[in-house]
């Protein structure tokens, strides 16, 4: 970079809003740069002044009259009743009166689930009218299997009578079946 183009960049360098490669280049340019380190280093000298300059002014300000004036302003606006009993509501945490009855509603819901399953224990259900589903065979025997995949798996579980067939043929994979 040249002094003409870090020039119209040192405000923002200064300020941090260069991206990393900007701020890398306007870096390493001044560190070689004399005249565009002097630049940086007074952009610092004046940003110092106006910090110091704006905090002697907010000291010498007299602020103790505002808060006064406010809160004159403020005790003469009424608030509608729907945000006063909101603040009530808010203030006292009426939300746990709730919870006794709440717990009491779940208890009898429960009792009154555990007598109608009870009551039911002895009658018959209505499923044993029906006529049994009859059983149907639906074994698979695999004799032998060929494919331009490059990865093929069988799996089979005797107990569920479940055959799984995986055929993987992503090419994006490995020899080993995995991502490289």
């Amino acid at each position: 970079m040249t002094c003409r183009d870090v020039s119209g960049l040192l405000p923002l360098f200064y300020d941090g809003e260069l991206d990393a490669r900007q701020m890398r280049a306007v870096a390493l340019h001044s560190s070689r740069c004399s005249e565009c380190e002097g630049e940086l280093q007074r952009l610092e000298r004046v940003q110092t002044l106006v910090a110091d300059t704006i905090n002697l002014r907010v000291d010498e300000l007299d602020l103790s009259q505002i808060w006064p004036a406010v809160q004159s302003r403020i005790g003469s606006v009424r608030m509608p009743w729907w945000h006063r009993a909101r603040s009530r509501w808010e203030e006292y945490d009426v939300r746990s009166w709730f919870t006794v009855p709440a717990l009491g509603v779940a208890t009898a819901g429960a009792a009154f689930a555990v007598m109608v399953w009870t009551s039911r224990v002895g009658e018959a259900p209505q499923l044993a009218q029906m006529p049994p589903t009859p059983a149907i065979d639906n074994t698979a025997v695999i004799d032998s299997l060929e494919s331009s995949a490059e990865s093929v798996a069988v799996v089979s579980e005797p107990e569920t009578h479940t055959t799984v067939l995986w055929v993987n043929d992503d090419t994006d994979y490995g020899p080993e079946g995995f991502p490289p």
